[in-house]
């Protein structure tokens, strides 16, 4: 190179360190302000504003941290199962069976109708219907974990649908134990 010109340096670049508003592309480079990669037009004054971690696109997109996938899921699994220990009952035999079929109880009803549609539900032993609730169960969370772990995106969709079936589920437990 002649010593008068320098090449230019990453950080003198137009545009460095932005990226496209609609595709995400890395604008590092660009000329001028409009994306080379969908064609979108993006204000640069715009994109160097600090924007909140959780406005940004990539926020969204990005995966949850290890922890927090299973433990959102199981609370959308789980609480609103925890009736058991809320309700106006008296603690007798019949309620401590329900407090310890707690763990099971987010597969309680799609299990049993499935069970009694295939009539299986009088060929079994209760122990197998134990051990078929909780294999049902285990599946359950971790079809929410795996899903969940995409993005955050896909986890609060994974939490609102596994909550929603979850409070009718719990109905369902709940009217059976009135019976």
């Amino acid at each position: 190179m002649p010593d008068g010109i320098d090449k230019p340096s990453l950080n003198s670049l137009p545009f460095t360190g932005l990226h496209c508003p609609k595709c995400d592309y890395d604008l590092t480079g660009t000329i001028e302000s409009r994306c080379p990669e969908c064609g979108a037009a993006f204000d640069p004054v715009d994109l160097r504003s600090p924007v909140p971690a959780w406005r940004s696109r990539r926020w969204w997109r990005s995966r949850p941290s290890w922890w927090a996938t299973p433990t959102t899921v199981l609370l959308a699994v789980y609480l609103p199962n925890t009736w058991v220990f809320w309700i106006d009952y008296p603690y007798n035999d019949y309620r401590w069976v329900w407090i310890k079929l707690t763990a099971l109880l987010p597969a309680m009803l799609g299990t049993a109708w499935l069970m009694q549609i295939f009539g299986l539900r009088n060929h079994l032993s209760d122990a197998w219907n134990f051990v078929i609730l909780g294999a049902v169960t285990a599946c359950i969370v971790a079809a929410g974990v795996h899903l969940g772990r995409r993005s955050r995106r896909w986890l609060l969709a994974v939490c609102i649908t596994m909550f929603a079936v979850q409070v009718f589920n719990a109905m369902g437990c709940y009217a059976l134990l009135r019976m």
